[in-house]
């Protein structure tokens, strides 16, 4: 969802698109309570205390003013708390007393006690009797520092409010955590002041014009997204065509997207060239990008016809081929003990499709007598019954798509054919016997055995 500071820029620069409305509700009272003093108010404490042991806390927070606005299409609520002080890394539950439950709702701040609270389990450290109050949920937080902002989903106690009062309550808290009050003392201490740290109500409205796109606002979807869509809002006289204009860019500036009006009633847009000329120029969407969208409505039967529309998001994301490396070139040889190699092979993903990536090692030249040990593994040990020049390839397949790499094993009979099999360096024309060393033994080789030897045919050298 869109911040309130995001709508003003927008508004501004864009002069159309503009946000679902939302109300801020600050709580009317607020009090923590006891178990250990169950018959004292506790209005002199400047903290909405929660613990669990047995000097069990429980705070309430009451909204009793929702009654002057119109609660039967909200789309979202939560619940705003502020950390008093430092905390360390805690949680507790929030819920809300059942609208059902009318004993001692008007409570105020300074009567409410931990005995004739709303739906208090009196007997319990933690607990709220189970007819009269619902879970809303657990708060979590790490390392809470004073002036932290605690969010909680709260819409299905709004939505079951037939009496214009809302209470909440924190409890059940595995240490002693503090918020603050309805009426904590305002404040320039950074970084919140005044009202910031009160419990607070954050209350949604669909908006008035186009709702409901798919992509949904914030979605991660394929660069070959085929179309937009929405739904429009109902005509001002119940049988009108809504006409709608698309805009859809990379960034949520008018003067760079791409406006397309469409036909009365239509209520999506297919991503194409002639729709989106400039954004969408192979005929789809750009990978690893974010896009901004909104649709505009006209109804021609309202007197200001426009009704503009909220901006909305999605990212394109494909799946990438994953990465792959098979190490560095090898050699070795027959004589060497043991007579194996040991392929080190990497694979990386982005997670997609799936999040399951599946190896393979296979030989890809060379005699097929060589003996993979572990195939499905990155790193895995190669044995060799005979020379040659060997290759391996590794292939990582994220059940999509599949990338390949080769690595090249060299096994000579020996050391020096190693050395001129990888290499393909010629061997030196003296080195008769081939051992890389030119000595005595090439001697032989090359001239010992002819040594002092006549060519001479006709005389035979004077003899």
């Amino acid at each position: 969802m869109r911040k309130t500071w995001l709508c003003a820029i927008l508004f501004c620069v864009l002069g159309s698109s503009i946000l679902a409305s939302e109300i801020k509700i600050s709580a009317d009272v607020s009090c923590r309570t006891d178990k250990t003093a169950p018959e004292i108010n506790k209005s002199d404490s400047s903290k909405l205390s929660i613990r669990s042991d047995a000097s069990s806390a429980k705070s309430w927070i009451k909204f009793d003013q929702l009654g002057t606005y119109d609660l039967s299409t909200v789309r979202g609520a939560q619940l705003r708390l502020t950390l008093h002080e430092d905390e360390g890394t805690y949680h507790f539950d929030v819920s809300a007393v059942n609208d059902r439950y009318t004993t001692n709702i008007g409570w105020a701040e300074r009567d409410i006690t931990w005995n004739n609270a709303p739906a208090n389990d009196t007997a319990s450290y933690t607990g709220l009797l189970a007819e009269a109050a619902t879970l809303m949920g657990t708060i979590s937080f790490t390392d809470g520092k004073a002036g932290d902002q605690l969010f909680i989903d709260v819409l299905p106690a709004i939505q079951a409010d037939t009496d214009g009062i809302v209470q909440f309550v924190l409890h059940n808290a595995d240490s002693l955590i503090n918020c603050s009050t309805h009426d904590h003392a305002a404040s320039t201490t950074p970084p919140l002041a005044g009202e910031e740290y009160w419990p607070t109500l954050f209350i949604t409205y669909p908006p008035a014009g186009a709702d409901y796109p798919t992509p949904e606002d914030g979605a991660t979807v394929k660069s070959s997204l085929p179309a937009l869509s929405w739904t429009n809002p109902d005509p001002n006289d119940g049988t009108s065509l809504i006409t709608c204009d698309v805009y859809l860019g990379i960034e949520p500036n008018i003067l760079t997207m791409d406006k397309v009006t469409l036909a009365p009633g239509a209520d999506s847009v297919d991503i194409n060239i002639p729709n989106f000329p400039i954004h969408a120029t192979q005929g789809k969407l750009e990978n690893v990008t974010t896009y901004y969208w909104w649709v505009d409505c006209h109804d021609p039967s309202r007197e200001t016809e426009l009704i503009p529309g909220e901006v909305w998001s999605f990212y394109t994301y494909d799946n990438l081929a994953p990465v792959v490396g098979a190490g560095d070139d090898q050699v070795t040889w027959m004589t060497h003990d043991p007579n194996t190699v040991t392929l080190v092979g990497t694979a990386e993903d982005d997670g997609q499709p799936s999040g399951t990536l599946t190896v393979a090692w296979t030989r890809t030249a060379g005699p097929a007598t060589a003996v993979i040990g572990s195939a499905d593994q990155n790193s895995t040990v190669v044995s060799f019954v005979e020379p040659g020049d060997y290759e391996f390839t590794l292939t990582a397949d994220d059940g999509e798509l599949q990338t390949s790499d080769a690595v090249r094993v060299v096994v000579g009979a020996g050391p020096c054919d190693a050395s001129h099999v990888f290499t393909g360096d010629l061997y030196n024309m003296a080195d008769a016997n081939r051992d890389c060393i030119v000595d005595l033994a090439d001697f032989v080789d090359l001239i010992a055995l002819d040594w002092l030897g006549c060519t001479d045919t006709l005389t035979h050298c004077g003899q």
